[in-house]
């Protein structure tokens, strides 16, 4: 009479004595997406590091209180509304995942694409881009389909020869 009987697993846990591998602080991750890009025109804000890593339109944490009918005041905070995002960009040719505060992403629809939004040349563009938004102009503005179409732009408007 043979049975089969179920195999019990037996449950260990992996011990080691050195420390797991810890995130990049935000300041050395700044560091490394800035490093090969022109110097950003603008100073980067320390208030809202959270705003260096994606597209917040100059949206920042804002405080204030609660005041209730009795008007006994307690601190409070306001964060900007923050949706995640995949957005099309035509001359990187790939979808580029975003974090985006709700008005900028009203505004790269009305500025036609992510692509348009990113290369204006308006300083209060480029100013509310931020740090990523300036490494994703970089990239855009590098992109060999970027170069070709505004070559074509110049050579309509007659200025290249």
């Amino acid at each position: 009479l043979s049975r089969s009987f179920p195999t019990i697993r037996v449950f260990s846990r992996s011990f080691s004595s050195t420390p797991a591998p810890c995130a990049k602080h935000s300041k050395e991750r700044l560091n490394d997406m800035l490093a090969d890009l022109p110097p950003y025109p603008f100073p980067i804000k320390h208030t809202f590091k959270q705003h260096w890593f994606g597209l917040y339109g100059g949206k920042h944490k804002q405080f204030g209180n609660n005041v209730p009918e009795s008007r006994y005041k307690t601190r409070r905070t306001w964060l900007p509304n923050v949706k995640q995002r995949k957005l099309y960009s035509e001359c990187l040719g790939r979808w580029v995942d975003l974090k985006l505060a709700a008005c900028v992403l009203r505004t790269v629809d009305k500025s036609g694409g992510l692509d348009n939004y990113l290369t204006g040349g308006k300083a209060a563009r480029i100013k509310e881009l931020g740090p990523f938004g300036w490494k994703l102009r970089w990239d855009i503005m590098s992109s060999k389909k970027y170069l070709q179409k505004r070559a074509a732009e110049l050579e309509a408007m007659g200025l290249l020869e």
